[in-house]
């Protein structure tokens, strides 16, 4: 039975296809919704019957190559990235431009980014890995007797799926086991079709039962024994996004804590400055929430000497858990309290302030933006989920406006004395500042590191005064939260004076110091009607509990904003207030700067011209679009004629000089089958001269003949000769011929298979 017969190739066609849709189901924790499986399944399609035909049409395996990119290309816009737009789906120069660069680009933007992943451009991915698993698959199937072999394919892609995803996926079981026992069956349909039987006559029905038995106890046995297996920990599931880094430093913003004081009342903008007072104008309207609610603008949890600020890396976390992240619709983001479904619009005022900061609430589980800028927005769009942090990199604008649902903690979840906290501090080095003995002497010697913390929020609650420097009597007490800041606002015999800045920022850093898991957040307090003004933007610390919550300790519990500061100069007591220790070379503030995403996401944007010779823009585009084929195109060309090249070569080269002579004769048989002659094997040179048809293949065959089975050994000075015959007959072959021909005989990949049977050209005529 021929192993290429149309039910051979359906059945492995089939159970390929099968293998393919269990390992692309790996992918649902990693994309969001089911648009992966049906890019996938097109890939595995296409894969399947590329390789079918060229098995079909005894073509060279590596032709095969050549048809999957060309399909890649061809159907890859409607296939991958049809929610481009309604010209996305042709294979127009920006879709193949696309679709080249998320082919390259698009497997770090899916490691880099949160799952669940939107479908969007990055469906190319699943698209292409299908479609080479299939290729692949379908043509060790079908050009091999091996009955495992094939499934390397299928299990590579099953590899390639687990290394993209994520770190605890659902549904581990039942796809292992699919996998596993379609594994098993194609391997024995394949195995059995392999068998030359001695015996006439079908399989026992004992045989089967003894055999599906087998299986089934295999499989029993694995249930039991895979939870004991080495590596059978989730923990210990080996994924690429727990080893790559997204490229991202959100150092770079100006920490909102920083430009807290533009927000009051008293904020007076620097001489020659524009006038950016905040506190009476309308920032956001906010619709979902209730009165009271907090808007969470960004958690600051490092500290550097000058500035608490958003650390990268979140710290007390590892992976890509604690770092900024793409994301997409959903975020599945976990947290106590009530779901909330709220909608914020950024008034004008943000077209001023170039703030990155997205103001969102509790745990979001998914955001959506809306507007003319919502996909950029979404495209850049980063998320913490250990400080439940939104940026926006290119900045927010005033009609910017979005929709999310999160979990919000109640009041109830706000920190008491009966809190079970966590320990260790989230920033070690704190810039070298020592503030314990201010903690001492505010605190007490209080039992736990929390009674301590809380008793000096009350003590700050209680003699705290509050001024935003308003008056001409406050410009003693800047903004700012530097060493040289909080020593002057803690200083013994210098009243406690200042805003949300300050008090928060000297509360988290003796938390901090104490061994608590602490941080400030910045946000704001929506007020009845939802219209947030800079007089709602507030300064809180939040703590961590044993569980891995975090619980807000409220402004009002630290500071009270009804008792100015009384008329009293500095001393000189307040520079000796808390030890400070000079520390190293700092760590480099999150101040302004360029926008990270200028090397990495914004991979096709163009620089400014610096003056210097520069291409005009039509010869730019000729060489990208026209350049890049025409180098694919010359590199396969080159390729073809380089192998047939160095296959010449080689037979002329290699060998005694008998073995010369026979690979002469097949490099003139080659030439003719470039040039579409039939020949087949298993006949006689003087046959496959009469094929040919050309008089002087007659002559060589006679003396390739008398010079192998004549009754000496050829020499090497016969063995030149008749290659230099050869050469002469080649350019015979070709001579006459138009120059298209030629070059269709150079380039003709005929040579390159074996020669068929006479039976086989007899059932193909």
């Amino acid at each position: 039975m021929n192993r290429f017969a149309p039910r051979a190739a359906l059945v492995d066609a089939g159970l390929l296809l099968a293998l393919g849709l269990v390992a692309s189901f790996g992918f649902r924790d990693t994309f969001n919704g089911w648009s992966y499986l049906v890019a996938a399944t097109a890939g595995l399609v296409i894969g399947l019957l590329l390789a079918h035909l060229a098995t079909v049409l005894a073509k060279p395996a590596v032709l095969v190559a050549v048809f999957a990119v060309v399909a890649f290309f061809l159907f890859g816009g409607a296939i991958a990235l049809h929610s481009s737009g309604a010209l996305a789906v042709l294979p127009l120069p920006d879709t193949l431009s696309e679709l080249a660069d998320q082919s390259v680009h698009g497997w770090k933007d899916l490691l880099t980014t949160l799952a669940p992943v939107d479908g969007g451009p990055l469906l190319t991915l699943p698209y292409l890995m299908g479609l080479v698993a299939g290729a692949a698959g379908m043509t060790l199937a079908g050009r091999l007797r091996s009955p495992w072999l094939p499934v390397l394919a299928p299990v590579a892609y099953l590899a390639a799926v687990i290394l993209l995803g994520i770190q605890t996926p659902t549904r581990l079981r039942t796809i292992g086991l699919a996998f596993a026992a379609l594994t098993i069956v194609w391997i024995a349909v394949r195995a059995r079709r392999t068998q030359r039987r001695t015996v006439q006559g079908g399989t026992s029905w004992r045989s089967r039962a003894v055999a599906g038995a087998l299986v089934l106890g295999a499989a029993a046995a694995a249930v039991g024994v895979a939870p004991v297996l080495p590596g059978a920990d989730a923990r210990e599931r080996v994924v690429l996004r727990s080893y790559v880094t997204p490229p991202f430093d959100v150092g770079q913003y100006p920490s909102p804590l920083a430009s807290f004081r533009r927000y009051t009342k008293g904020y007076r903008p620097p001489q020659g400055k524009e006038d950016r007072r905040l506190y009476e104008r309308e920032l956001m309207r906010v619709e979902g929430l209730p009165e009271g609610a907090l808007l969470r603008f960004a958690a600051l949890d490092q500290y550097n000497g000058t500035v608490w600020g958003a650390a990268n890396q979140a710290p007390g976390t590892s992976g890509s858990v604690g770092s900024f992240q793409r994301v997409g619709t959903v975020i599945r983001d976990e947290g106590p309290g009530r779901e909330v479904t709220a909608t914020v619009t950024l008034t004008d005022v943000f077209d001023d302030l170039r703030e990155v900061w997205l103001p969102t609430t509790g745990a979001v589980t998914d955001l959506a933006f809306e507007g003319e800028r919502a996909d950029d927005l979404a495209e850049t769009f980063r998320y913490n989920l250990a400080t439940d942090t939104g940026v926006v990199p290119q900045g927010l604008r005033g009609g910017d406006s979005y929709t999310f649902t999160a979990h919000v903690p109640g009041a109830e979840d706000r920190v008491t004395p009966q809190l079970s906290v966590a320990t260790g501090s989230l920033a070690e080095d704190l810039a070298g500042v020592d503030f314990r003995p201010v903690a001492q002497r505010w605190g007490g010697e209080a039992g736990s590191a929390l009674e301590q913390v809380l008793k000096i929020a009350q003590h700050l609650q209680s003699v705290g005064r509050y001024t935003d420097g308003g008056s001409e009597n406050d410009a003693q007490y800047p903004a700012g939260h530097s060493v040289s800041r909080l020593s002057r606002f803690s200083a013994d015999g210098q009243q406690i004076a200042g805003d949300d800045e300050q008090y928060a920022a000297m509360l988290t850093l003796l938390a901090t110091q104490a061994g608590l898991p602490a941080r400030v957040v910045v946000g704001a307090k929506v007020p009845a009607g939802g219209i947030v003004k800079g007089e709602d933007v507030r300064a809180w610390i939040e703590i961590r509990d044993t569980g891995g919550d975090w619980h807000e300790l409220p402004t009002e519990a630290f500071m009270s904003r009804e008792r100015p500061p009384e008329d009293q100069p500095p001393t000189e007591q307040e520079l000796t207030s808390g030890e400070i220790i000079p520390p190293p070379v700092p760590v480099r503030p999150p101040a302004g700067g360029g926008d990270p995403l200028a090397t990495d996401d914004n991979r096709k944007g163009t620089q400014e011209d610096d003056g210097g010779f520069s291409l005009p823009g039509w010869l730019v585009a000729a060489l990208v679009y026209g350049g890049v084929p025409l180098l694919v195109v010359g590199g396969i060309v080159g390729g073809i004629v380089g192998g047939k090249a160095w296959r010449r070569r080689r037979r002329r080269t290699r060998g005694a000089p008998a073995t010369r002579l026979t690979a002469a004769w097949r490099e003139v048989l080659d030439a003719a089958r470039d040039l579409g002659h039939g020949v087949t094997a298993r006949r006689t040179r003087r046959e496959q001269a009469a094929q040919v048809g050309h008089p002087a293949l007659a002559t060589l065959a006679r003396s390739a003949d008398h010079h192998v089975f004549g009754r000496t050994d050829p020499t090497e000075e016969s063995a030149a000769s008749y290659w230099s015959e050869v050469d002469r007959v080649r350019a015979e072959l070709l001579s006459g011929l138009g120059r298209w021909r030629r070059i269709r005989a150079r380039v003709s990949l005929a040579s390159f298979r074996r020669l068929p049977r006479p039976e086989a050209q007899e059932a193909t005529s």
